[in-house]
């Protein structure tokens, strides 16, 4: 019985304890007084991206819904609210650089990985090299979204890729790629900003979504990056709407 109080009443043990005790005490003052959070609520999607009424994107039209099955895959993704759709735009001529569209979009909340995958890591892990990278504000104009009004500006990168080909005669292609994040209630254009927001401790809650377009052409061409913009300022006067109405979650 001594042996186990001197354990207990050595400086170290003492001192440890009252550190543990003013830091527990602490971070309840500063919760109960300035709002201070460090373990976040998760804020569901009001309806799995899985449940996008693909109707509502016309004029664009849903060629492929593609699933990921590879369960070590999902575990690098880190969630398994994701959408993975090809698009094909109708509107445009079928030799169009932007008739087709890859839509990726991806979902985390409560006390996410802090935003682990952009496409600057996918893409070169996957051999490809990064030729440009660029700050964009994607116009779409006025258009209806809850809580949302005037001139709507969305922060994005863009990038653009190629892979080299080994054949001297074969020039390599080049295509964009662009991507942002909606952020506990913000739209923001890279990893770095995103990572500010979800480092706010005075929000209860915590999410990010990273939307990220590609334009192609089935027949193999690509556009160049202004045509990649545009056309994506296209397609989000249509998608967007559909994701605030319908899925992200609404944040107060």
């Amino acid at each position: 019985m001594k042996n186990f109080s001197r354990n207990y009443l050595q400086p170290s043990f003492l001192i440890s304890f009252v550190l543990l005790g003013a830091f527990a005490g602490g971070m309840s003052y500063f919760k109960a007084h300035w709002g201070i959070t460090l373990i976040k609520k998760p804020l569901s999607l009001k309806k799995p991206f899985d449940m996008l009424d693909e109707k509502l994107l016309e004029p664009y039209k849903v060629l492929e819904k593609t699933k990921i099955d590879n369960k070590d895959v999902i575990e690098s993704l880190g969630t398994e609210e994701y959408l993975q759709w090809l698009l094909e735009d109708t509107t445009v001529d079928t030799l169009s650089p932007v008739r087709n569209c890859s839509l990726f979009i991806t979902y985390y909340t409560g006390n996410p990985d802090q935003v682990p995958h952009v496409p600057e890591a996918c893409y070169m892990g996957g051999g490809f090299e990064s030729d440009e990278k660029f700050a964009v504000d994607l116009n779409v104009g006025d258009i209806n979204m809850p809580g949302i009004s005037g001139n709507v500006k969305i922060p994005a990168t863009g990038l653009v890729f190629s892979r080299k080909s080994d054949e001297i005669w074969q020039a390599s292609a080049q295509f964009p790629v662009i991507y942002f994040f909606k952020v506990n209630g913000q739209y923001k254009g890279n990893r770095t900003t995103t990572r500010w927001v979800l480092g706010d401790l005075t929000s209860e809650y915590s999410y990010f979504s990273k939307i990220e377009i590609k334009f192609f052409n089935l027949k193999g061409l690509y556009p160049e990056k202004a045509q990649a913009v545009e056309a994506t300022e296209k397609l989000l006067k249509v998608l967007l709407p559909v994701l605030e109405k319908n899925h992200w979650p609404e944040w107060k």
